[in-house]
C-alpha cells in the first residue's frame, strides 16, 4: 500500500517579490517556493504543475497547483503545514484529493484575470503595488465599448507577447474570450481618486495578452483614441502597431475553472501557451 496521493492546491501570492510563477534558475519563483515547502513537510521532493503562468510582479488569488505527494494524514494538516513554512507573500488556501488524471493546467476550462487602475492626481497609498496609477480621467462607457470587440473566438496576434505578435510567428494566436468588461469599484480605501477594474475570462491566454489589452484599452478610456482605433488594432493582427503593455503589478490571476468531474484534457494549441 502506498501513501502517495494526487492533490490539488489552491493558493495566492503577492507577485512583487517573485520573478514569475514558473521555476527559473537563481531567482525566486512561486513554483520553487511551493515545491520547497511541500518537500519540507512531506519529506519528498515533488514537481508540480500550475494552472497559469504569471510574469514577474503579477499577483494571484486563484492560482491552482497539482502534484503527487507522500502523505497519509489529513489534508487540512497538510495545508497548515505547507502554509506554515511558506513566506508571508505566498498563502495556501486549500488542499484536496483529486483523481490521477487531474492536471492543474491542462484540465482547466477557463481562467479569469482582473486588472486594476487607479485614476487620480494623487498616488495611491493603501493599494500601492496592486494598481496601475494614472493621472488622467477615464471614461467607463468608452472602456466597455472597446472591450465588446474582444468577445468570442478570434485572433489576438495584435496583443501577443514573447514574439508571437508578428507575421512570421507560426504559433496559433486564436483564443476565446467569454467575459471582457470594466467596472468602477468603491473608493473607500483610496477616497481621492477612481478605482477601475477590468475583468477578462477566456479558455486560455497568450503571453502578456491581458496587459497588452489593457495598455491599448486605456488609450480609449482616456480619450487619446476612439473605439474604432481599437478595433483596427485587433484586425491588423500586428503587435508592433499596439501600445506598450500595462505594468505587471496591476494584474491578478483571479480564478481557474474546471468541470465537475475535473477530467483530463489532451494538451492542445490553446492550452499550451497559457501565460500572463
Amino acid at each position: 500500500m502506498t501513501d502517495e496521493r494526487h492533490v490539488r492546491i489552491d493558493l495566492g501570492y503577492d507577485g512583487r517579490a517573485f520573478y514569475g510563477s514558473q521555476r527559473q534558475a537563481n531567482v525566486r519563483t512561486v513554483q520553487a517556493e511551493l515545491e520547497t515547502a511541500v518537500a519540507r513537510i512531506t519529506g519528498k521532493q515533488s514537481r508540480l504543475a500550475l494552472a497559469g503562468r504569471t510574469d514577474r510582479g503579477v499577483h494571484a488569488v486563484g492560482q491552482v497547483a497539482s502534484l503527487t505527494v507522500l502523505w497519509q494524514d489529513g489534508l487540512e494538516r497538510l495545508r497548515y503545514g505547507i502554509d506554515s513554512v511558506t513566506p508571508d507573500d505566498l498563502v495556501i488556501f486549500q488542499v484536496r484529493d483529486v483523481g490521477p488524471e487531474f492536471h492543474a493546467r491542462f484540465s482547466a476550462k477557463s481562467r479569469e484575470y482582473r486588472y486594476r487602475v487607479f485614476a487620480s492626481e494623487r498616488a495611491p497609498v493603501a493599494i500601492a503595488g496592486h494598481v496601475w496609477h494614472l493621472k488622467t480621467r477615464l471614461l467607463l462607457d468608452e472602456l466597455n465599448r472597446a472591450s465588446e470587440w474582444l468577445l468570442g473566438r478570434q485572433d489576438f496576434r495584435s496583443f501577443a507577447g514573447a514574439g508571437l505578435g508578428t507575421e512570421n510567428s507560426q504559433v496559433g494566436t486564436c483564443r476565446s474570450i467569454e467575459v471582457a468588461a470594466w467596472r468602477q469599484l468603491s473608493g473607500d480605501l483610496e477616497p481621492d481618486g477612481e478605482l477601475f477594474e477590468f475583468r477578462v475570462r477566456a479558455n486560455a491566454f497568450l503571453p502578456h495578452m491581458v496587459r497588452n489589452l489593457v495598455g491599448a484599452l486605456i488609450r480609449v478610456g482616456n480619450s487619446e483614441h476612439d473605439v474604432n482605433w481599437f478595433k483596427r488594432l485587433l484586425d491588423e493582427r500586428n503587435r508592433k502597431q499596439s501600445p506598450p503593455a500595462a505594468p505587471a503589478h496591476g494584474l491578478t490571476l483571479w480564478s481557474v475553472a474546471y468541470d465537475d468531474r475535473e477530467l483530463e484534457q489532451i494538451p492542445g494549441q490553446d492550452a499550451g501557451l497559457e501565460q500572463e
